[in-house]
């Protein structure tokens, strides 16, 4: 197993950070054309992306305004990843400049499978960073990608 690691610097307050991360009308700006999102342990965290394809999970942990904590996993069975079977660490750290620092670790996946969400996270986290500094991002150019399936990933 390895993990899918991404740190970042936005230069965005704490607080307004961690409201894109988990209420579900901010999240749909950078993240997927859709989402539940219930923030308190053992609560439904489940989005849509453009190109259909659905993961989910459940909150673990939820700390304002510094942890956010998931269980996640995709729909689609042939990706090989069910809903809940890996799990998401997001921590924010407010820095002296007002800027926040964060660290996104992905845990429970194989090699290549965190391979392929590490370069996804980078993409949906630069989005994350965008919006929170105040630009529209917009469409998301990934939307006509789908979730790599095993086979794929191993071409």
């Amino acid at each position: 197993m390895k993990l899918a690691v991404q740190e970042l610097v936005v230069h965005a307050p704490i607080d307004q950070l961690f409201e894109l991360l988990i209420d579900p009308e901010l999240f749909v700006m950078w993240m997927a054309e859709d989402a539940t999102l219930d923030p308190v342990p053992g609560g439904v965290v489940r989005w849509t992306h453009a190109n259909g394809d659905t993961c989910s999970g459940a909150y673990v942990e939820v700390i304002r305004p510094n942890r956010v904590v998931f269980t996640y996993g995709w729909e689609r069975a042939e990706v090989e990843i069910p809903p809940g079977s890996t799990t998401v660490e997001i921590d924010l750290t407010a820095q002296p400049d007002g800027s926040t620092h964060l660290r996104l670790v992905h845990r429970g996946l194989d090699d290549a499978a965190a391979d392929a969400h590490e370069g996804g996270w980078g993409h949906y986290l630069d989005r994350l960073r965008r919006a929170a500094e105040g630009e529209l991002v917009g469409p998301d150019p990934w939307a006509g990608r789908r979730v790599p399936t095993p086979e794929e990933l191993a071409r």
